[in-house]
């Protein structure tokens, strides 16, 4: 989580990140009453942050 808000995310977008990754959430799309982050709409910053974050978390394959 720390990647994520260190990059700018609030508390409640880097919440909203990790349940919609969790639950399969396409967050590519700004979704009415979906409450994940439209990933789309990032700053490069943020975008990056969320590279991170899923390279930081992803399971060896």
């Amino acid at each position: 989580m720390n990647i994520l808000t260190d990059a700018g995310f609030t508390a409640a977008e880097a919440d909203a990140v990790v349940r919609g990754l969790m639950q399969g959430v396409d967050l590519h799309q700004d979704r009415p009453g979906a409450d994940a982050v439209n990933i789309d709409a990032l700053s490069q910053e943020k975008r990056e942050a969320l590279d991170r974050f899923n390279l930081a978390v992803a399971g060896d394959a």
